[in-house]
């Protein structure tokens, strides 16, 4: 398996942007997403891409991270009409770090793992994709969950 070289990124806040900015000055392609257009503004200067909605970002990225501030900022973005849901496919890997809660993480999984050929999921998915993603080369540690799970 190939390490992973499109990244993107949902959720420029406090925490995102630091991690968004991390992962482009690694190199990766990213691309980036905030419903604050103007928290996208330094990573776009720096040469990340500006995504159209999280749908577009989820069909055109191999990676997506979400760093939301809520479970309801989470659902939104992945359950909208034109949310992440509606462009995951076979492929894909999904990691989630948002500000969220166990129900939602769990039942997001349960969402995007219902998804035929979706291959990660939130948080842990399987530990050969989430080690193919290359992160580490980033300066970002992983931890591998084993099973859907979250962190406080």
């Amino acid at each position: 398996m190939s390490e992973i070289r499109s990244v993107g990124f949902i959720g420029l806040g406090n925490v995102g942007s630091k991690l968004a900015g991390s992962l482009l000055r690694a190199g990766f392609e990213l691309t980036v997403f905030d419903l604050d257009p103007g928290a996208a503004t330094p990573l776009l200067e720096a040469g990340a891409r500006a995504g159209e909605s999280p749908r577009s970002m989820a069909e055109a990225v191999e990676l997506l991270i979400t760093c939301l501030p809520s479970p309801a900022a989470s659902a939104s973005v992945m359950e909208s009409s034109d949310g992440i849901l509606a462009g995951l496919s076979a492929q894909k890997i999904w990691l989630e770090m948002s500000t969220t809660d166990s129900r939602e993480v769990r039942r997001s999984g349960r969402l995007a793992g219902g998804l035929p050929g979706f291959r990660g999921l939130p948080s842990c998915g399987q530990r050969q994709y989430i080690d193919s993603c290359g992160l580490r080369s980033a300066g970002l540690r992983t931890h591998h969950a084993r099973s859907l799970r979250v962190g406080s």
